[in-house]
């Protein structure tokens, strides 16, 4: 995906969202039998990533100008993308009528 590397287009985050998707219907009921250590490295991380996730909503809320002047600002990542630029539909492509993905299928449960 392009997301800070090139131009991070809004396809590529649909992309990932749906990635998202599959790994947690893949994944199943596996939150009923994961039990992460109290006071162990999974928990202390997910403590630190929640309290910097707070803490980034925060900076936007405060924000001069809200969530897009912040993404043009760079908060999100090393690139900065003006709320008034990028390529829009130039970025996207479309799929061809005849198209196929048999992963797609599988992942989607569609098969």
């Amino acid at each position: 995906m392009t997301e800070a590397v090139v131009t991070p287009w809004l396809s590529d985050r649909d992309l990932a969202l749906q990635n998202v998707r599959y790994v947690m219907n893949a994944a199943g009921n596996l939150h009923e039998d994961f039990h992460p250590a109290p006071g162990g490295f999974i928990v202390n991380r997910a403590r630190e990533v929640l309290g910097d996730s707070i803490q980034l909503l925060t900076d936007i809320e405060n924000h001069d100008n809200g969530l897009l002047d912040a993404i043009a600002d760079g908060t999100f990542g090393l690139m900065k993308r003006p709320a008034h630029k990028g390529r829009g539909l130039d970025g996207v492509a479309k799929k061809a009528r005849d198209y196929y993905n048999p992963a797609t299928e599988i992942l989607e449960g569609t098969s």
